[in-house]
């Protein structure tokens, strides 16, 4: 019997989670993409190399992705340690296996199926938890808001709607630079920019000041210093006319990484 990809809506309404074993990179990607978007929040535990897992965190909006399904306890991520031969998809009543040409080989028989399960059930316990660096996209999207201001965080809703290829390439603009085209778009300070970047876990703030002097030097923002009463003044971030009319709806690609 063959079926579509496998997809969110296979998971039965059961509190035991499904098991998703041995996945590609563009699998992890596009089952995150289905679940983040997904009306149903069924429960899956990942288990992949880590290679594979690291190439599908590679883009931000992915890993991100990733990261508010783990947040959300939707998502659990773990290695493998010992090769598996196939990419299996298994619940307690039915199990899936992914052939070519987008479709999939599946089995409902118990016993069959109770033996895959049992198998990979016993092989996740066991394994060693991912840890993901990229904070959950609720996370960046509420802290941006309180610690920054809603005109940003609205700025970075739109960009995020449109966009594909957010640190997906070196050509385009990585979430660091955009953050600080956001900031300079609706003039925020520096400091306050690779603060809430360092604090929510996107990069620290030597990422964000080497990124901002990229862009100054590519003409793409400005900066002013604003005097403090004690200390060292702060720079606040401009955009240059181009960036300041620029569409937010093609920002994230149409402009090419200075870095």
């Amino acid at each position: 019997m063959t079926k579509q990809y496998i997809s969110t809506q296979m998971i039965p309404e059961r509190d035991e989670p499904a098991l998703f074993i041995n996945p590609r990179s563009e699998q992890i990607a596009a089952f995150a993409e289905e679940a983040i978007t997904g009306e149903d929040q069924p429960k899956v535990r990942l288990l992949a190399d880590s290679s594979e897992i690291k190439d599908a965190l590679y883009s931000f909006l992915t890993a991100s992705k990733i990261a508010e399904l783990i947040h959300r306890e939707q998502l659990s991520l773990r290695t493998l340690t010992e090769p598996v031969q196939n990419t299996i998809f298994t619940t307690e009543s039915e199990t899936v296996v992914p052939v070519m040409d987008n479709h999939s080989i599946s089995s409902s028989d118990p016993e069959l199926v109770s033996s895959v399960y049992g198998e990979f059930d016993s092989r996740f316990e066991a394994a060693e938890q991912y840890h993901l660096r990229t904070p959950a996209l609720s996370v960046v999207k509420e802290t941006l808001r309180e610690e920054i201001g809603d005109d940003i965080a609205a700025d970075l809703d739109e960009v995020l709607a449109h966009a594909e290829e957010i640190s997906n390439s070196n050509e385009y603009l990585s979430i660091v630079e955009i953050m600080l085209i956001l900031a300079a778009r609706n003039e925020v300070l520096l400091y306050d920019v690779s603060k809430w970047g360092e604090d929510t876990g996107i990069a620290s703030k030597a990422t964000f000041s080497r990124a901002k002097s990229a862009l100054e030097d590519a003409g793409l923002i400005e900066t002013e210093k604003v005097p403090l009463d004690i200390g060292r003044p702060r720079l606040r971030l401009i955009a240059t006319d181009e960036l300041a009319t620029a569409d937010l709806k093609i920002l994230s690609t149409e402009i090419q990484s200075p870095l």
